[in-house]
């Protein structure tokens, strides 16, 4: 089982005077990135039960323990938002969500190691419970759907190319929806989205259907399995067994399943690891080690999580960290 590698000079480096070690309090819906470059998991913001507030805090992961990162004034507390990891300008990445006075955002900030910078306010509606990913091949962040002020959900699309948003349009596209799971196939180049939910006069509906977008021919729907229907689950791309991995969710009650898409079908894996979980747990890849690192959620006892795990596709285990 590989587990995650840190060096010791890194270790050191990232101790100062402006980091202080902590835990992060717990919170709903975690918004994590892999930071490539500081070889660390990052989480920003989100909801704290505890506090009853929404939060700015930003945080790293260095494998031992959480260190507190103290900066100049970035974005607003925030749950519902997005954050990736912009490898080729070295940067994390914050888009939209919701402020503690209930307003939608639409604001994308940049954070350089240092200091926070607002990049944008204008394309993309302000929304929450959106999903961007990292496309590795030429920088593209892309993002898709989401739920606007009057809580529609939506189902445009969108790319941050060249420090400017376009609207990207396709002959066909998946339906209206928030809190699905979206990841950047890097061996074919293609964005996977699957699962999430909308609402309508008649009720909640819960996807189970996944589409896959290339420049060249836009969406695509690729398959559709009401059993496997669900939202708020955790979705990540498998580096060195090219496979995509998806964890838990929520549909009438909380999954603790994975499985893996091949670019064709789903199959499910038999194994035992973390525990039934929604409210997006963080799922990412170490791009240097290829670990799978599963972090937090929501657990059926309506509590945040902060376990990590790790999955070795391999051996078809899991292993707490």
């Amino acid at each position: 089982m590989r587990t995650i590698c840190f060096s010791v000079f890194l270790l050191f480096s990232l101790l100062s005077s402006s980091q202080v070690e902590d835990i992060p309090c717990p919170r709903n819906q975690p918004v994590i990135a892999y930071h490539e470059k500081e070889n660390a998991i990052f989480l920003f913001g989100g909801y704290c039960g505890a506090a009853k507030k929404r939060l700015n805090d930003l945080w790293k992961f260095d494998g031992k323990k959480w260190i507190s990162i103290s900066s100049d004034q970035g974005p607003v507390a925030r749950s519902g938002h997005s954050m990736i990891y912009d490898k080729m300008r070295n940067r994390l990445l914050v888009f939209g969500g919701k402020n503690n006075e209930g307003d939608l955002m639409n604001d994308l900030w940049s954070w350089d190691g240092t200091h926070w910078k607002k990049i944008s306010d204008t394309g993309p509606e302000p929304r929450q419970s959106h999903r961007i990913v990292y496309n590795s091949t030429n920088g593209d962040v892309f993002l898709f759907g989401g739920s606007n002020i009057d809580k529609k959900a939506l189902n445009d699309t969108w790319v941050y190319r060249n420090e400017k948003w376009i609207e990207l349009k396709s002959d066909t596209s998946p339906p209206a929806r928030l809190q699905h799971a979206m990841c950047y196939d890097h061996g074919r180049d293609k964005v996977v989205l699957f699962g999430g939910f909308c609402r309508t006069d008649g009720g909640k509906i819960v996807h189970g259907d996944t589409w896959e977008w290339t420049s060249k021919n836009g969406w695509q729907q690729k398959a559709n399995d009401v059993n496997m229907s669900r939202d708020h689950h955790a979705m990540v791309y498998d580096i060195e067994n090219e496979k995509t991995l998806l964890f838990g969710g929520y549909n009438k009650g909380y999954f603790g399943d994975t499985w893996c898409w091949d670019g064709s079908k789903w199959e499910q894996i038999k194994t035992h690891g973390p525990s039934a979980r929604a409210g997006k747990p963080g799922f990412v890849c170490n791009s240097i080690d290829k670990t799978l690192i599963l972090f937090g959620g929501w657990d059926k006892n309506n509590m945040p999580l902060t376990d990590f795990w790790l999955f070795d596709y391999k051996q078809k285990a899991w292993k707490k960290y």
